[in-house]
């Protein structure tokens, strides 16, 4: 019978390690190149609270867009790409609010500028509140909660009172309890 003998060989690493080890040169090479490959001037900051306007008609690229601060109808024109193959000198400048449809119109030498309100369901999708007292029993469904049911009881009680005065009248509502309405209250505006 042979003597057993233990033969002491390198220390080899384990799958686990190995892994671990490769995770971190991985880690150190991205964090060593991030910054040659970040794009000049670094990156955008989000906006606290975007504005967001939305425009169709004679535009090259219709659409919602967002901003940082209260934009200009130039500003929204700029953005979606200029004005059509037909139109060549921009509309009079004016201020837009959050939430406002701009439909741009002209047949080359006059501009129509019509304003009205994004969707509900654009609203409710980008965060902007909807108005109890001016949305439609259709736009009232976009609200997490509310269906056709309870938007027709909001839209006689509206009716019946001639608007609401403040959001806490819409617990007058009925099948509108304190945890629906803490659950709809941030999608509403007056």
């Amino acid at each position: 019978m042979k003597a057993l003998v233990w033969k002491m060989g390198p220390n080899r690493i384990d799958d686990k390690s190995a892994g671990l080890l490769l995770l971190l040169l991985i880690i150190l090479v991205i964090f060593v190149l991030k910054p040659l490959l970040a794009p000049a001037g670094g990156a955008e900051i989000p906006c606290p609270e975007p504005f967001f306007v939305q425009i169709d008609g004679d535009v090259r690229r219709p659409g919602v867009y967002p901003f940082c601060s209260q934009p200009s109808l130039n500003d929204l024109i700029q953005k979606a790409g200029g004005l059509g193959s037909g139109s060549h000198e921009s509309p009079a400048d004016r201020s837009l609010r959050n939430g406002m449809k701009v439909t741009f119109r002209s047949d080359g030498q006059r501009h129509e500028v019509l304003e009205s309100d994004i969707s509900a369901f654009y609203k409710i999708t980008l965060g902007i509140p909807i108005s109890l007292n001016r949305e439609s029993e259709e736009g009232l469904t976009a609200i997490p909660g509310i269906g056709e049911r309870l938007a027709r009881a909001i839209a006689a009680e509206r009716a019946r009172r001639g608007g609401f005065k403040k959001l806490d009248d819409l617990t007058s509502v009925p099948g509108i309890g304190p945890k629906l309405y803490a659950r709809i209250k941030p999608y509403l505006i007056l």
